[in-house]
């Protein structure tokens, strides 16, 4: 029998404080799939530490981008979804260049080339599945250094043609088992004995370090864990029906699913609860039947307490504060005392201004 472990087994203090943003400025976040978008202009608006719309292009690839203006910070789109920018100030193309800019055309020294949308680096793996990295660095870490061979997880799904059919109460759950992977785990659940050998299982795959996709004969989704502060998280899920499936019978997936997850959030409640007491500081974890909990644990310590300690070291060397996602040219102008260049630019502007839109 293998030994219990006791190292690197209990979850960060929930009194720790830290930057929210830092651990997730310049890693891959899978944020939403491609069958979301119909044509070319539909876009999809969300928010992961930083508010973002990704939008379909004319050639078929998809662009992703910081939601604000590069006028005065409005919002480019205020819709979760929708079809085309159309913005009453201030308008871009899909692959964020600034195309309209109203009144400017006689102010001297402005560069509409110099003011379009501050672009956020996407991938899209050939199932779909779209992530972003904030990191404004021209290069980010590649994905396929980041995840390895992730992508092959996936290598069976087709969303034209769903025709998975499983079900969930033949799930044989003695044999749960949890397989780390490269910055992702894989939890298999294997047919049940009296089923036909040729029917697929469900997938699980969690993405490090908010991320999920589930497929099931009933649905495929995607979850996303958001962190709002040390010790809230809000959840979101994109679900998706198979055609055959009637609206009936997703209505009844739904309720099992939400039992479940209301059992989920009542033990997550209440393990926060007792972390927050202050009284446990650690527990032994089984190394077979919870792996998957230590190997996330790892990853947490591993990897982010690793780049928070050398992205403060980079800051006390640099003699100032780090923003990964920030734009180059906005850490500029915060440096040099230039940021008012824009103020300058619009008094300019004097009395033809008239109405400014935001």
């Amino acid at each position: 029998m293998a030994p219990v472990a006791t190292e690197r087994t209990n979850p960060l203090s929930a009194k720790a404080e830290f930057s929210v943003e830092l651990p997730f400025e310049n890693t891959w976040l899978m944020v939403s799939h491609t069958s979301r978008f119909i044509k070319p202009g539909d876009y999809v608006s969300g928010n992961y530490i930083f508010d973002y719309f990704i939008i379909r292009d004319l050639d078929g690839s998809y662009q992703a981008f910081h939601n604000v203006c590069r006028h005065r910070a409005f919002p480019v789109v205020t819709k979760s979804t929708g079809s085309t920018l159309v913005y009453h100030g201030w308008s871009y193309n899909p692959k964020g260049n600034l195309i309209k800019a109203p009144k400017f055309d006689t102010v001297s020294g402005f560069d509409k080339s110099a003011n379009g949308l501050f672009k956020v680096h996407t991938h899209v793996t050939s199932q779909g599945f779209i992530f972003l990295n904030f990191d404004a660095s021209p290069t980010p870490v590649s994905f396929e250094e980041h995840f390895g061979q992730l992508p092959n997880e996936w290598r069976n799904f087709n969303q034209d043609n769903y025709t998975y059919a499983y079900s969930w109460q033949a799930l044989d759950l003695n044999e749960y088992r949890v397989t780390p992977l490269q910055n992702a785990a894989r939890h298999e659940v294997p047919n049940a004995k009296n089923r036909a050998t040729e029917e697929a299982p469900p997938t699980f795959t969690f993405i490090f370090p908010t991320n999920g996709v589930t497929v099931t004969d009933t649905v495929w989704y995607t979850m996303r864990t958001v962190p709002i502060s040390a010790t809230k998280t809000r959840m979101e899920y994109d679900v998706y029906r198979r055609k055959t499936i009637t609206y009936e019978e997703l209505r009844e997936f739904m309720k099992f699913y939400e039992q479940v997850e209301k059992e989920d959030y009542n033990l997550c409640t209440a393990t926060q609860k007792g972390l927050n007491a202050g009284i446990y500081s650690q527990g032994p974890l089984h190394p077979d039947k919870e792996n998957g909990v230590i190997f996330y644990q790892e990853r947490t310590v591993g990897k982010h307490i690793d780049f928070c300690e050398k992205h403060l070291a980079a800051e006390k060397a640099a003699g100032r504060e780090i923003y990964p996602a920030q734009p180059a040219s906005q850490q500029q102008d915060a440096s040099s005392g230039s940021a008012c260049s824009a103020y300058d630019i619009c008094s300019q502007m004097g009395n033809q201004h008239g109405k400014l839109a935001w």
